[in-house]
């Protein structure tokens, strides 16, 4: 029997998934029935970037630092959600934080390292429902769906300079709306601000097959 530990880092989208990514869970089993995996969300809700770079050697609360865990695989997200209030202004610094990410795992663990998009919410309905955002304009929401977009695209533009792997969980949803899947399924629609355990699923999918594609777990899925 294989072991493989996994470390989720990233904001409120991986942080909402649960201490233990039940569908990313339930798809590791499903596909590698010779293995076993211990995974450890170090997502955090309204964590911005540069809180995933400190959480790497330090500390939080009770949980520990991802170098100390040292775990086989690290799934880092990009947490556009939490920068997108920073404008084109702050695509920078997003960059330089995001590489510095990359590097710091490097030098501090001995994980394979897997990038991970986030699907870019839905412009109409974006934080639709939320109590922060009563009586917010549609155009003022469709603004901020906008920023989130771009900073993911300034993520994707990062990772494909450099070469990193990517779970580009954001084109899979894109795919599937332009095969005519309605994409608000995707979603939890309390504020279609993070996603619903189907868009959960959807990303299961896209970062197994890309954990497979680029051999970071032992055993080979059956095909």
């Amino acid at each position: 029997m294989n072991y493989s530990s996994i470390a989720m880092l990233g904001d409120g989208v991986f942080g909402r998934w649960g201490a233990d990514c039940p569908e990313l869970r339930t798809e590791l089993g499903r596909l590698y029935t010779q293995s076993t995996f211990d995974i450890s969300n170090f997502g955090r809700d309204e964590a911005r970037i540069g809180n995933a770079l400190w959480r790497i050697a330090n500390d939080s609360g009770d949980a520990k630092n991802v170098a100390y865990i040292n775990p086989d695989i690290t799934i880092i997200e990009g947490c556009a959600y939490t920068q997108f209030w920073d404008g084109p202004e702050g695509l920078s610094e997003y960059r330089d934080i995001l590489r510095r990410i990359w590097d710091e795992i490097e030098r501090t663990t001995t994980s394979k390292r897997l990038f991970c998009l986030a699907a870019a919410p839905p412009r109409d309905q974006f934080l639709d429902g939320l109590e922060n955002f009563h009586n917010t304009s549609k155009a003022t929401r469709g603004r901020f769906a906008d920023g989130v977009k771009m900073f993911i695209e300034e993520a994707r533009a990062i990772a494909e300079d450099e070469g990193w792997p990517i779970a580009d969980i954001d084109a899979e949803v894109q795919r599937r709306a332009k095969d005519g899947e309605n994409a608000r399924r995707f979603w939890d629609q309390n504020g279609n601000f993070y996603p619903s355990r189907y868009g959960y699923e959807l990303a299961a999918r896209v970062i197994v097959r890309e954990l497979d594609n680029n051999r970071f777990i032992e055993e080979r899925i059956a095909k």
